[in-house]
This record gives structure tokens, sequence and C-alpha cells, in this order.
């Protein structure tokens, strides 16, 4: 017990003093990436090198190769921005705004644009357009969502559309809707119910018939499910954040499962985004933010797939409103995460080394001579030459 008791104040210890804040500002800058309203869900791009980012005062970009080039203004100025898709050299944007006006095509890259939201879009019903997705496979199809009138999808890049679904699951800042990027014939729209209740509505035949599975998510009360990643090289299985909760699937969304980590203070929080490690699928990692006065930005990770988690990293709010997360992309060995105040590189080998620490926090069987690789996974004592985590101290072999 004595033993233990030293692995937790040494893990507690190298994790706040060695590695100290996993959260490094881009420079975006308080303000830009602020929300314009309740239901504002600005997105960020990344493009080769280039991280295109939406904004309350339009499309800005930088690039990840060079950590002094600053942030440009290149197009939609002004103009506060949800998303946009990309056809060529043409950009179909997505404008925040109350009854009307959402819709914005530009020929120039967002030098100039023209309003092209159809009639359909503009009566009253159409209180916002939230969300934007495009087809992974063929840049004309489009979705869009629109509270509170369901799903709507356009085959020609936004010039006509068709009303898919006759009601939004979301209460348009957790509402969530996309291809699977595998299998884009299967289409998901991800929220709450009328309830509050937890809810994934699923089509598998590209929008024609729809399939709610609320009933298979296996939480009992108030949640809502927030918008899900897919293994890159096993395309049934899924992952979602919740509120407080993490859910997952291996049949393609049919049947789900529950971890409930609500009662675990440390993994409280709205868990908005998740994402498969693109050389690593059994690490995951999930971004989102605390509630009430100490709102915050937080992200967790899994190394076996997500059967656990670890102890969440926390960036302290810089605004005077809850710190929400609005978008998470990886770039090379980097999670990008856009938030409210700033854009946040984190290092995913500084949060994979928190990870190697957390294991000697939760485990009661960890002794001396237990080796874990620096993404937090148990190796053999014969491994190749490299960079291990043994006995709490990084040792090299």
């Amino acid at each position: 017990m004595a033993y233990r008791k030293i692995l937790i104040a040494f893990a507690i210890f190298t994790s706040t003093t060695v590695y100290g804040q996993v959260f490094h500002s881009l420079g975006l800058g308080v303000g830009l990436g602020e929300r314009q309203g309740d239901f504002s869900q600005p997105r960020m791009h990344i493009e080769g090198d280039s991280l295109y980012v939406c904004t309350s005062k339009g499309l800005y970009a930088k690039n990840l190769t060079n950590s002094n080039n600053v942030w440009q203004l290149v197009g939609f100025e002004n103009v506060p921005l949800q998303d946009y898709a990309r056809k060529g050299n043409d950009i179909l944007a997505l404008r925040y705004n109350k009854g009307g006006h959402f819709l914005l095509l530009s020929h120039d890259g967002g030098h100039t644009y023209e309003d092209i939201t159809p009639d359909l879009f503009c009566s009253e019903k159409h209180e916002i357009l939230p969300c934007l997705a495009q087809h992974p496979a063929d840049s004309s199809i489009l979705l869009v969502s629109s509270l509170y009138w369901g799903i709507f999808r356009s085959a020609d890049f936004g010039q006509t559309w068709e009303n898919l679904t006759e009601c939004l699951y979301g209460n348009g800042a957790a509402s969530f809707i996309g291809f699977h990027p595998a299998c884009p014939s299967i289409i998901y729209n991800s929220g709450e119910g009328a309830i509050l209740e937890g809810h994934i509505n699923i089509s598998y035949d590209a929008g024609q018939t729809w399939n709610d599975h609320g009933d298979s998510l296996g939480f009992p009360g108030d949640n809502c499910v927030h918008r899900p990643a897919f293994h890159p090289t096993n395309p049934e299985c899924w992952i979602a954040g919740g509120e407080g909760v993490v859910y997952s699937t291996t049949d393609n969304g049919y049947t789900w499962n529950c971890q409930n980590f609500w009662d675990d203070g440390k993994r409280a929080a709205y868990w908005f985004f998740s994402a498969f490690d693109t050389e690593h699928p059994d690490t995951i990692y999930m971004a989102g933010c605390t509630t009430g006065d100490l709102g915050a930005i937080k992200v967790m990770y899994s190394t076996d797939g997500g059967k656990s988690w670890s102890i969440p990293q926390t960036e302290p709010r810089k605004i005077a409103s809850i710190e929400c997360v609005n978008d998470l992309q990886q770039y090379s060995d980097k999670l990008l995460i856009y938030s409210e105040s700033d854009v946040y590189e984190v290092s995913k080998t500084e949060l994979l080394e928190q990870c190697a620490n957390s294991l000697q926090v939760i485990s009661d069987t960890v002794g001396s001579s237990d080796i874990y690789d620096l993404q937090g996974r148990k190796v053999n004592s014969k491994s190749k030459k490299g960079i291990y985590i043994q006995n709490g101290k990084k040792v090299v072999k």
C-alpha cells in the first residue's frame, strides 16, 4: 500500500511539473472563435498544410508547417461563418444568420460572393441552419440541418435542396449531421430528443429511410449524443461523446454500449468531439468543455479502444462565458482544438506521456518491472530499443 501511495504521488508530481501545460495557443485570439448565438457552431478544415477556420469575422487561414506564420484573412470578410464546402475553385459558405441569407457562393476563394439561399430556407420556419456536411467522394452532394425542420440534401452544390427528415435531433448547439466517411450511404443525425434524452438517427440508404437508435444507447436519463468518430480500418466501429458519457458501437450504429462517467467529477464534461488516432486506431481522443462558473476546455484519451479513459487535461477558460469547443482535428502528430477563445495545438506525444503516468495511478497491479511505451501500452521487457516508461520514469533501452 505504501508503494502504491508513492506511485500516485510521483505520477501527480510528474504530470504537473515535468510535462506542464499541454495546450499551446496558435494565436487566433479571443473573439474570432466566439459563438454568435446559442446555435452557432464555427468549424475548421485542414487542406494540405493549411488550417482554415470559420470565425465571426470571416475565413482565416494559417500554415501549420511554420510556427511563426501568422493568421491571414482569406475570404468572406466580416461575415460570421459556420462552415464551408469546397468544390474545385468554388466555396459554398454557411453563414450564421436567422431568417435567411444562409448560403454564400464564391468562385474566387471568398473575395467576392453571392447569396444563393433558396426561398425554401427564407421562410420563418427555418430559424437557423447550424450544420453543413459534404459527401466524402462526391463534392457536389451536401447536407444541411435546419432548426427545426430536419435535414436537407443537395446534389448540385447548393443550388437546389430536398428534405430528408421532418425533424432534427439536438438543440442546435449540440446537433450534428454527417456522412460515414467509408460508407457515405450511411448518414447520421446525433443530438437529443424533445425531453433531452440522447438520440442518434441513422439512414443506411442515403436518406430514404431512417432508424432512431435512441433506445439502444444504454443511457437511461438526461443526455445527448455528440459528433461520432469512425474507426479508420474497421468502419463498423464508431465512438461518440455525450454529457459525461462515452457511447460506442461495433455494428454501424445498430446497437450501442455506454460508459457512464457522469458521477466522476474528473471526466464530467460535455464531450463534443472524438477522433481515432490516424496511425494507432486503438488510441482515441475526446475534446469537450466543463460547465458552470469554472467552464474550461478538456481533452482526454484512451489507448485501449475506448474501454478506459485517462484523467482529462484542462485549459482554464479565458473568456467571460463558458468556454465551448467548436471543433477537433488532427494534423501529423498533433491535435488541433478550436474553442471560443483560441485554436490550441496539443502534442499527441505529450498527451500520451501523461497517459503512461496515469496508468500507474489507476492500476492496483502495477509492479516495478512493468514497462510501458509512450502510448501507455504495456510492452514486453525484451522490446526493441527506444524510450519507455518504467516505475514512473522514462528509460532508454
